[in-house]
């Protein structure tokens, strides 16, 4: 009789247990509000927005569409190689956020200068960031598809010298996740810490307390 109650009382006892845990873990481990990512410069949409197919080449000369988007998180910034200051440290931001994101996602450079932006060009720029950086270009239409999905917007403005001129383009950082949607942007300026966290806060919950989320 003592054995069974013994047995009784140890099934209660767990039973109760297994509930306290689930309540803590339903209180503690959460996805972040839109609020709260705001605050870290992240600006998701409610609903993800579809990406349609594109055609551009990366900087190994290698034809990519929509489908390099798939099965993983990517960061995608318009930029330049002649770009003077925003692109390379936006790239060097970029690459500093990597060392501190459990999974770091795939990060783009899309050229929105095709024209002295050729992969070879490319592969040197994004490679002196960060050897997984990968780097697009192709026409100024193929490019604009793109960037029109993207809500980036770019042209050419002319230089202080005749025939010179530079691009102006949007800084923001495009969001995509692993379905290849668009899911939202990262608003400039940029900080490696901030964009850490937003891209773990993506893949794993954030844990709280009564005072305070990490």
């Amino acid at each position: 009789m003592n054995k069974k109650i013994n047995n009784n009382l140890l099934l209660i006892i767990g039973i109760v247990f297994l509930a306290f845990g689930i309540t803590v873990a339903s209180q503690i481990y959460r996805t972040p509000s839109s609020d709260e990512l705001r605050a870290l410069g992240y600006y998701p949409f409610d609903e993800p927005r579809q990406v349609s197919d594109f055609s551009l080449i990366d900087h190994e000369k290698n034809p990519v569409d929509r489908s390099v988007f798939m099965g993983h998180w990517s960061l995608v910034f318009f930029g330049f190689t002649y770009c003077p200051d925003i692109c390379p440290t936006t790239m060097s931001v970029l690459n500093a956020a990597l060392q501190d994101i459990s999974q770091p996602p795939q990060v783009v450079m899309v050229s929105v200068d095709p024209e002295r932006d050729t992969p070879d060009v490319l592969s040197r720029y994004v490679i002196s960031f960060n050897e997984t950086f990968q780097g697009y270009g192709g026409t100024r239409e193929n490019i604009k598809n793109l960037a029109t999905q993207l809500n980036i917007a770019f042209g050419k403005v002319p230089g202080p010298v005749l025939g010179t001129y530079s691009v102006e383009h949007s800084s923001s950082i495009a969001v995509i996740n692993p379905l290849g949607e668009y899911a939202g942007f990262i608003k400039a300026p940029h900080h490696a810490e901030k964009i850490a966290a937003i891209a773990n806060s993506l893949q794993q919950p954030v844990f709280c307390n009564v005072s305070f989320c990490i």
